[in-house]
């Protein structure tokens, strides 16, 4: 088993001795222990059906781990950003984004402005009154981390929310989610098959074997910010890739 482990008192999340098994009897995840720093941006890449999303849910709180425990510093602000927007699609942009302050029972001049803030943000303001199926593929993803960026989470989970975005869009995206990153330091926990993405966006990269999964591998993206299409081009980046795409074959993860 490979332990992360963390010295430091900012630990935005603890996974301790979690496992998982599926109501179908499937073992989806085999004794993971993980500390995540405080405003780190981490990533999980592994194989289809390694766990990577079950792995995220417990770690929202979305699914109870079936052994071990989860300790989040910030229970009240953790956003979800999934892989499709799963936006209302009878619902405009603005109302799509103001659900989670809604249903938190802001008050409607609190909504209004951090709706505004959130979508500016993202580069949708002009877009506020579009109704989804107005938008394209790229700009509904925005609207989707739009919503989560509303409630200024301290914790965002984000579950391959780019995988069906060309490449170029993605690469795109990418870039603006970093901005964003920089600016607000939220915790990440990212999932994507792209290794390639998981070099650009990380600052840190977590290999997880096949079912069931466990964490196999570690490789830490020391590299200065902002990340821009420079870097995707430099020797270095391309060393990072080659460390990981490695890393992956030795855990039967590629």
């Amino acid at each position: 088993m490979h332990k992360v482990t963390d010295d430091g008192p900012a630990t935005a999340l603890e996974l301790s001795q979690v496992s998982h098994v599926h109501a179908n009897g499937v073992r989806a995840l085999d004794t993971v222990d993980l500390l995540v720093r405080r405003a780190e941006f981490l990533t999980f890449i592994g194989p289809s059906g390694c766990g990577k999303s079950t792995l995220l849910r417990i770690a929202a709180g979305l699914v109870a781990p079936s052994q071990g425990a989860v300790r989040r510093a910030d229970e009240d602000a953790t956003a979800f950003v999934f892989q499709s927007a799963t936006l209302m699609p009878w619902a405009r942009v603005a109302k799509n984004v103001a659900l989670p302050l809604e249903l938190a029972g802001a008050p409607a001049t609190d909504r209004e402005a951090r709706v505004a803030e959130a979508l500016a943000r993202v580069g949708l303001s002009d877009f506020a009154q579009a109704l989804p199926r107005e938008l394209s593929g790229g700009m509904q993803m925005r609207a989707s981390i739009a919503r989560a960026l509303v409630i200024a989470p301290r914790l965002l989970l984000m579950d391959e929310p780019f995988g069906a975005l060309d490449e170029i869009t993605r690469g795109r995206l990418d870039r603006e989610l970093l901005d964003l990153w920089q600016e607000r330091r939220f915790t990440t926990l990212f999932v994507t098959h792209s290794l390639v993405e998981a070099v650009f966006v990380s600052s840190r990269v977590l290999v997880m074997s096949p079912r069931p999964g466990r964490i196999a591998a570690e490789l830490v993206i020391d590299e200065p910010h902002p990340r821009d299409d420079g870097f995707r081009l430099s020797a270095r980046f391309a060393a990072l890739c080659g460390q990981l795409q490695s890393l992956m074959l030795r855990a039967g993860a590629a």
